[in-house]
């Protein structure tokens, strides 16, 4: 006969285990053997009729005081540590969990404390097999205590659930799905620490992001910080939430900095975080439409709270999902990349960001370089790209940067006829938001530095020492940009006969800078001929008009006031 036949059969030491025992038999012998015939007798009733009560066993402990019934419980929960059943105790534990023990607050501690001997209390990792037969007395001993003294015990609460919804648990199932009576447990202990939200709906179990949110969280997904940000980012479904909304999460996060925290970790499971998990799998793939309007307005949080480290998972996360084009992505994915980028580029202050840029104007210029940052990072353009270039290709439009000499810059798209359209088309920004947001944000850096080159020709207007001419066309001809201001300028070099005063030209096919004088004469600039700036003087104002004239007969306008007002 089997050693499980004999337990079952024959009788023995209560609790009856499977392995070691971990402590000893209960004391009085004679009782722990009653217990043992008595619950033989209800399995066997079970197995004939599918009975789920334990009359026999009842009726026996009911004869017993209510302390003798606590001490059998928790010499039976010795036997349950760690979320593991190891005894064959099923008629005790239907008996104690109707009983009415008396439970005293110390006394249930000690039970959940066994229960979860070993448990990360925060971050629990284990298998469902036995867990709901390792609960079942510490749940009833809760049950049983008063209202107000149960919130001490919501902790363990908070651990059991995110061991039931964790997005590791394993139900031994062939599907790993939980049965009927599975689902059944997990309502139980959901109703034992109800919230007002509902977390089964905003992170279900089918959802990759949900299920990295879940393991990343942990227990503290059911603490007050998690559950009040993830209470306010359900209320936000646009890609770009009203005032009213900023506003509130400004409040909450100004009065609860702690929302920081699991800000970050839910930005961080939208790239698939904890990767330490042992189910780090369920983790990958893109969010559900759900999930994807929650990244979204946890993105808008993110720069609102102009936390560094929340914006950093968000552009990791960005760059996760941002590697097609968004007709490819599914719905989710879509919604949490469209509004990233706008959240970003809002906090960036960039234009275009509309009504958002004004109000998140960042109190701190390091969240907004560090918003420019991500956002580049996030780029999804083609390899071999040079945005230091003056056209970008963007699905079946180009994207040209337009210089006028005046000193600004415009971005503009030209279609595949050629033709430069005076709006952005919306297939760009719907297709392509990722390398949209690029091109402002080189937009944004190209104005920036066109700004310091005209503040930079406006000083060696006042006075130029003279840059030897290689250095020259490095510095202001090289590049596209500072080349569209520096050619309506007028420079000076000195010829063997006295100063020389032209414009930069280039002949057709060449790459070699010249200077055209106003007679239409070439001169052609050694290395080490020194260029500067010409500043018309006072002596010589039948030149200046001359020039002022020639500049206006070509429609030149100029970046600083050296013949003309800039425009």
């Amino acid at each position: 006969m089997k050693r499980w036949q004999r337990l079952f059969l024959l009788g023995g030491e209560f609790p009856r285990v499977t392995g070691l025992r971990h402590g000893s038999p209960l004391r009085p012998g004679p009782l722990g053997r009653a217990l043992v015939r008595a619950g033989r007798q209800d399995v066997l009733r079970s197995r004939t009729d599918g009975a789920q009560d334990a009359p026999a066993t009842t009726a026996l402990l009911d004869a017993l005081p209510a302390a003798t019934r606590r001490e059998i419980a928790l010499r039976l929960q010795h036997e349950r540590t760690g979320l593991v059943a190891e005894d064959y105790e099923w008629a005790a534990t239907v008996a104690l969990r109707e009983a009415h023990c008396g439970w005293r607050p110390e006394e249930v501690h000690e039970l959940f404390a066994l229960a979860l001997k070993g448990v990360d209390p925060l971050h629990p990792t284990t298998r469902w097999l036995t867990t709901e037969s390792c609960l079942e007395l510490p749940l009833a001993a809760y049950e049983e205590l008063a209202p107000a003294e149960r919130e001490a015990f919501h902790p363990y609460l908070r651990t059991l659930l995110a061991v039931r919804f964790g997005c590791h648990t394993d139900f031994h199932g062939p599907d790993q799905r939980p049965d009927p009576e599975q689902r059944a447990f997990a309502e139980r202990l959901r109703a034992l620490l109800p919230t007002e939200v509902d977390t089964g709906t905003l992170l279900p179990a089918d959802d990759p992001f949900a299920s990295a949110a879940r393991c990343g969280l942990g227990a503290t997904l059911y603490q007050e910080p998690a559950l009040r940000l993830l209470g306010l980012c359900a209320d936000a479904t646009e890609l770009r939430p009203d005032y009213r909304w900023l506003g509130r999460v400004r409040e909450a996060l100004q009065l609860a900095p702690a929302l920081k925290e699991p800000l970050r970790v839910l930005l961080a499971a939208g790239y698939g975080e904890p990767t330490g998990c042992p189910a780090k799998a369920w983790h990958a793939g893109p969010p559900s439409e759900r999930g994807g309007q929650l990244l979204g307005a946890l993105a808008w949080a993110a720069v609102v709270a102009e936390d560094h480290r929340a914006i950093q998972h968000l552009g990791l996360a960005l760059r996760c999902h941002a590697g097609r084009a968004m007709e490819e992505l599914p719905p989710g994915a879509a919604h949490f990349i469209r509004a990233g980028l706008a959240a970003l580029a809002a906090l960036a202050g960039e234009s275009g960001a509309g009504r958002h840029r004004r109000l998140l104007t960042a109190q701190s210029p390091a969240a907004a370089r560090l918003a420019r940052e991500e956002l580049a990072a996030v780029r999804d353009l083609p390899a071999g790209v040079d945005l230091t270039g003056l056209t970008v290709p963007v699905g079946a439009y180009t994207a040209v940067f337009v210089f006028d000499p005046a000193g600004s810059v415009e971005l503009r798209f030209r279609n595949q006829a050629g033709s430069l359209l005076t709006r952005v088309p919306s297939q760009v920004r719907e297709r392509h938001p990722a390398r949209y947001a690029a091109l402002r944000s080189r937009l944004a850096e190209l104005r920036g530095q066109l700004q310091t080159y005209r503040g930079a020709l406006a000083e060696r207007l006042v006075s130029d020492p003279g840059t030897p001419a290689a250095r020259w066309r490095a510095a202001f001809l090289d590049s596209p940009g500072p080349a569209a201001l520096t050619r309506t300028l007028v420079w000076e070099i000195d010829g063997r006969s006295g100063p020389v005063r032209g414009l930069p030209v280039r002949r057709a096919g060449s790459e070699h800078w010249l200077l055209r004088d106003l007679a239409g004469q070439v001169h052609e600039l050694a290395d080490d001929t020194l260029v500067r700036l010409w500043h018309p003087h006072a002596g010589e104002p039948a030149q200046a008009e001359a020039w002022r004239a020639a500049l206006a007969e070509r429609g030149l306008r100029q970046p600083v006031a050296q013949l003309q007002e800039p425009g």
